[in-house]
C-alpha cells in the first residue's frame, strides 16, 4: 500500500482539479509488495487540465505515477473498475 502522505497529496490534488473519482489499482494495493510506482485511474478530469494534474502528482508524490482515464472504455478500465479501490477526495 502507498504511504499516507501520498494518499493525502492525491486527495488534495484531485480536489484542486475537481476530479469526481479516483481509483488506486495495481501493485500499489498490495500490502506485501513495495510498488515502484503509483497507479491511479481518474474520472471527471477536464482534458485541458490533464498535464497540470499529472505534473502536480509527479511533483508531490514519493514515487512515479501512472494515470488512466476511466472515461475511455476498454477491458483495462473494466479491470480497474472491478479491482481498484476508491480514494475519496
Amino acid at each position: 500500500m502507498i504511504e499516507e502522505k501520498d494518499l493525502q497529496a492525491i486527495r488534495a490534488i484531485a480536489r484542486k482539479y475537481q476530479v469526481s473519482r479516483v481509483l488506486l489499482f495495481g501493485s500499489s494495493l498490495s500490502a506485501s509488495c513495495d510498488s515502484r510506482d503509483i497507479d491511479l485511474a481518474v474520472e471527471g478530469l477536464a482534458d485541458a487540465d490533464y498535464f497540470a494534474f499529472y505534473g502536480d502528482l509527479m511533483r508531490s508524490l514519493s514515487k512515479p505515477v501512472d494515470v488512466v482515464d476511466l472515461s475511455r472504455a476498454s477491458k483495462f478500465v473494466e479491470m480497474i473498475e472491478r479491482e481498484g479501490i476508491r480514494l475519496d477526495a
